[in-house]
């Protein structure tokens, strides 16, 4: 593959993934219902980041890996690649104990303390769950892990982005004294006058 479009399709796998696991922590993965006195039936999204506030966090790291991907060029962009991977990875591991593990008895832990009340053990009620943004997140952590290993083995071979914006190398040879020979000499950082 083209090593321009391997940058482009690292840069789209971090930016898709980081995207796709703050969309999905951030969505009620569960709801609540509420008691209240004057409304009867309303009910409260219970959102990812309730039990999974580090998820969020490291959607936020994939984030910065889009910009730094552009921002570094060798040894600095394995370093990225790396740490994307392990958010990616990290992400995964972290939603899928969620969902392993009793995600509702979680949720509706969580919310009871963010509200001040007591909760007993075995005695909250299980809220329903939406399982498609828990998947969501875990899909998101998964492509994530891809871009990051994608500029893990490949990063290195790819040209900076920035290298064509540097100033080519001062030629050691005298120009002639033409208006040509001058102008190289201003651009090399010369005084052709002095």
């Amino acid at each position: 593959m083209n090593p321009r479009r391997e940058l482009w399709a690292a840069v789209l796998l971090c930016l898709l993934g980081s995207g796709l696991v703050l969309l999905g922590v951030t969505r009620g993965w569960a709801t609540a219902p509420e008691s209240s006195l004057t409304i009867k039936r309303v009910s409260t999204p219970l959102p990812g980041t309730l039990v999974a506030a580090d998820v969020r966090a490291l959607g936020f790291v994939g984030l910065a890996a889009v910009v730094a991907i552009a921002a570094t060029k060798s040894w600095g962009r394995l370093v990225v690649g790396v740490l994307a991977a392990i958010a990616g990875v990290a992400t995964v591991v972290l939603v899928a104990r969620l969902l392993h593990d009793d995600l509702g008895a979680r949720l509706a832990t969580a919310h009871a303390q963010c509200q001040g009340q007591c909760v007993l053990s075995g005695q909250q009620a299980h809220p329903p769950l939406h399982l498609v943004w828990p998947w969501l997140t875990l899909l998101g952590g998964l492509v994530l892990a891809g871009g990051g290993l994608l500029v893990t083995a490949r990063g290195r071979r790819w040209a900076a982005l920035s290298s064509s914006y540097q100033v080519p190398a001062a030629r050691e040879t005298e120009l002639p004294a033409t208006d040509k020979g001058a102008w190289d000499a201003l651009d090399r950082g010369h005084d052709p006058t002095a």
